[in-house]
């Protein structure tokens, strides 16, 4: 159930959006980011609103600055640029759907206040140091929120649903629980969503599902002799898709991945292998998982309108947003055997951090959570990607994951590596932040040895506080 507060906030947004007839919009470029903007954009297309989107990596000053519509919407981002945009948007309607914590050095103004823009953030609703909203939210999810209040012609959005668990899914957040539940239980109770118990490849061949598996972690990801000798000591097909085993066929297969994890380095729960399936009845890509990482893969080449469209339902896009993600699984999987095969030039070990530098651009934070969340569990994974040439304004872009039990309390564990990002990139002249478990920071060239072992003494600080 959504909280009071929270519902009057989302109810004051859409009375605000029903004001205008033109919208600008801004979302950032993951797969929680292009399902957001595409919920919205749905949402205003079907009320007759006119909108200009944009993806965006960052929201910057220049940027802020010079907007100048009466409407703008910011999805995915913009609670860190709050003061900015109080100080050049005063006098605009600013809507932010957002679900990242607040910087260090600012707090989240109310939406009550004239001047502030609207926000609906998990952050803001709190009582008593207690969250009101039971579990993460992501800005997919919430933007369902709004676009649910933008009621037109009898349209109730709800067939935006799914759009909303694929950007929950792209944000690798707990689906069955809290407001995330409430959303999946109106998707399957309307028929946008079906669920299953199955394992979690995605659709396809299975030879193929196998031998790009990098989340779940397969151990011979990339490796075909492997895939290939597996698959017949199983007595399994490999060109058979994936949703034509037998029922049989699919717990063999199943069973003999899972004894494979277990004699492997890597760890693999069984609920990251084999749990609850999304089907997308109304999507033009059924599997919510393949849906989600061909969206992800768009944003992250730069072809973010391809998932967009993909979002609204153009059937002509499959094909592109199919290479694209292909195109990404082959440099996600070619730089894990890079690191693999490095040794000592590969993944160093610090007192309280992994940390190493990265060779192709555009799969940094992809690769970190990876590895982070199956291969190197034990502390933080930083991973750095540094740009050739010494101009001194070139920018090394950090990518920060750490495994979940990381985060526990209870296991003398406290890792935040949003606070932690922010803190050490500031000290060197940078920019960071973003969740406890997934956040990114950028930093001046040349500054990367100082900030490394600044990161390394703050987790350490941060690791014996609950200690």
């Amino acid at each position: 159930m959504m909280s009071s507060s929270l519902q009057s906030t989302v109810e004051k947004a859409a009375a605000i959006i029903a004001k205008h007839d033109y919208a600008r919009v801004f979302s950032h470029y993951d797969a929680d980011g292009i399902t957001s903007v595409a919920i919205i954009s749905t949402a205003l297309l079907r009320m007759g609103i006119q909108f200009h989107s944009s993806i965006v990596s960052k929201l910057d000053k220049s940027l802020i600055q010079d907007l100048d519509e009466d409407l703008i919407i910011i999805c995915d981002m913009g609670t860190a640029q709050t003061d900015l945009i109080s100080e050049y948007l005063k006098d605009k309607d600013v809507i932010i759907i957002d679900h990242h914590a607040a910087p260090l050095t600012s707090s989240i103004p109310s939406s009550t206040a004239s001047s502030s823009p609207v926000i609906i953030n998990p952050h803001c609703f709190t009582r008593g140091g207690n969250d009101e909203i039971d579990g993460e939210v992501c800005a997919a999810g919430l933007s369902y929120l709004v676009a649910r209040c933008l009621v037109s012609d009898g349209a109730r959005n709800i067939d935006l649903a799914g759009l909303a668990i694929a950007g929950t899914l792209g944000d690798k957040l707990e689906i069955e629980r809290g407001l995330n539940k409430t959303i999946l239980d109106e998707a399957i109770n309307e028929g946008v969503i079906t669920i299953k118990k199955g394992l979690k490849l995605g659709d396809g061949k299975i030879r193929e599902l196998l031998l790009f598996s990098t989340d779940p972690y397969i151990p011979f990801v990339g490796k075909p002799e492997w895939v290939d000798a597996f698959l017949n000591k199983e007595g399994i097909d490999g060109d058979k898709l994936l949703g034509d085993l037998e029922d049989e066929e699919e717990s063999r297969l199943t069973t003999a991945l899972l004894s494979q994890i277990r004699e492997s380095d890597v760890e693999v729960p069984e609920d990251a292998l084999v749990g609850t399936t999304y089907k997308m009845n109304l999507e033009v890509v059924r599997s919510g998982l393949d849906f989600m990482r061909m969206i992800d893969a768009c944003g992250r080449f730069g072809k973010a309108g391809i998932g967009i469209g993909l979002c609204m339902r153009e059937a002509t896009m499959i094909e592109d947003a199919k290479s694209l993600y292909m195109q990404f699984q082959n440099k996600l999987v070619a730089e894990l055997n890079r690191i693999e095969g490095a040794g000592d030039d590969g993944i160093q070990e610090l007192s309280n951090i992994f940390y190493f530098y990265v060779q192709a651009t555009g799969i940094t934070g992809v690769l970190a959570g990876i590895l982070a969340e199956y291969v190197h569990t034990k502390k933080p994974l930083i991973v750095l990607n540094k740009k050739d040439g010494t101009d001194e304004r070139a920018a090394t872009k950090i990518s920060a994951r750490c495994n979940k039990k990381l985060l526990a309390p209870s296991e003398g564990e406290g890792v935040d590596l949003a606070k932690a990002l922010e803190k050490a990139a500031t000290a060197v002249g940078g920019f960071g932040g973003g969740h406890p478990v997934a956040a990114g920071a950028s930093i001046p060239n040349g500054s990367e040895e100082k900030f490394i072992a600044s990161i390394n003494s703050i987790i350490g600080e941060q690791r014996r506080s609950l200690s």
